[in-house]
């Protein structure tokens, strides 16, 4: 079965309540890295604009979803589950989306957290018949990203539930990077002229890396 990809959007009722989930966080990401080959990479990140001091974004990567089902039911996610559902942390249910990868440029090495690498996650929904036809847009976007972009140290496509969305895990050596390279880099520009005109909906979060492994060859604790 092919790796997948969960993201999650977690909003917490006050900056208090948010130090209680990372902590739960922190003991998953301990046990998931010990003791869960079928994670392959798990990101707690809060975002460059936190001035709610309230949100979490999680990236995680699992070798198959029977991986990510085995990781549910661990005892640090039921006890987050468990401070979820309270009724004190959060002010609404998490965002979640899991997505197959459709495309992906693997790091040569393991990136390290200490490093602060620019993390985006984007989604973007495309008119009903459409999507093939982005995907391929991105294939090409990923193909030259991994050719010509030595400091994207992960560029992740994925073919998301719904079947008119596509979004993206990008991480980048630093945000200098994003905004004099990639962003600059005309294979960007032509996605946005081939496809552009049937996106309907677009968004894009800048993140920081708190806590996590972006793979098992290095754990790097902050």
């Amino acid at each position: 079965m092919a790796p997948i990809i969960t993201t999650a959007k977690i909003v917490c009722k006050a900056k208090e309540a948010r130090v209680k989930v990372l902590q739960a966080f922190h003991q998953i990401v301990e046990y998931a890295h010990k003791n869960e080959p079928g994670v392959l990479r798990y990101l707690v990140t809060l975002p460059l604009n936190d001035e709610a001091g309230a949100e979490i974004y999680t990236i995680e990567e699992y070798e198959s979803p029977v991986a990510n089902d085995i990781h549910i039911a661990t005892p640090p996610v039921q006890d987050l589950i468990n401070i979820f559902t309270s009724g004190h942390v959060l002010v609404a249910a998490p965002e979640v989306h899991t997505s197959p990868i459709a495309y992906n440029k693997v790091p040569q090495s393991t990136p390290r957290l200490l490093s602060k690498p620019a993390i985006v996650l984007t989604h973007l929904a495309y008119k009903t018949g459409t999507l093939m036809q982005a995907l391929e847009g991105w294939k090409h976007v990923v193909d030259n990203v991994t050719a010509n972009e030595e400091n994207t140290l992960a560029y992740t496509v994925l073919n998301d539930e719904k079947g008119i969305e596509v979004r993206t895990v990008e991480v980048y050596e630093n945000w200098e990077y994003v905004e004099n390279v990639h962003l600059k880099n005309p294979v960007i520009a032509e996605n946005q002229k081939k496809n552009g005109a049937d996106i309907v909906y677009q968004g894009a979060v800048r993140l920081r890396a708190v806590d996590g492994f972006f793979g098992k060859e290095v754990r790097q604790n902050l």
